[in-house]
């Protein structure tokens, strides 16, 4: 599968946004916390979800599969191909996510700096309420590499 960008810093400005509504299955859930090694209970069982929060009514999200989800959009939408996750910096979940749960990741160019972007991250439920956000610094693709991605098209 191909990324569907590869933008250098010099097609990139303070200002640019980038989003995407994702969600995450069951089979999601259960995938990621195989691969992560993620036992943890809320992300299996429900019972052990509404011990934690006695109003959910299914499992939870685990938090890293949706900071990977994040640095997919980086590497394949926006910057794209040939970009670089230098820094994550994650701020608290206000809620819980469950599988099907509806959510809007936002992008923003914040600062630029030579080959590097700083971004801020929003993530909002289908309600359009933050319940979550982070700060990231991603390495942009240089200009040999634009070329080659062009090339493989």
């Amino acid at each position: 599968m191909r990324a569907n960008d590869c933008l250098t810093a010099s097609m990139i400005e303070v200002g640019m946004k980038y989003e995407k509504k994702i969600s995450f299955s069951h089979e999601d859930v259960e995938t990621y916390c195989r691969l992560a090694d993620d036992q943890n209970s809320i992300h299996s069982c429900l019972e052990a979800a509404r011990v934690r929060f006695p109003d959910i009514d299914d499992i939870v999200v685990p938090g890293g599969l949706l900071q990977i989800a994040i640095a997919g959009l980086f590497g394949s939408y926006f910057p794209g191909d040939g970009s670089l996750g230098l820094t994550f910096e994650p701020d608290r979940v206000r809620k819980p996510i469950r599988p099907g749960d509806e959510l809007l990741i936002s992008l923003e160019v914040m600062r630029m700096r030579r080959e590097m972007a700083e971004f801020k991250i929003t993530i909002t439920d289908a309600k359009g309420d933050q319940i979550s956000g982070a700060k990231s610094r991603v390495m942009l693709p240089d200009k040999a590499y634009r070329s080659w991605w062009e090339q493989e098209e």
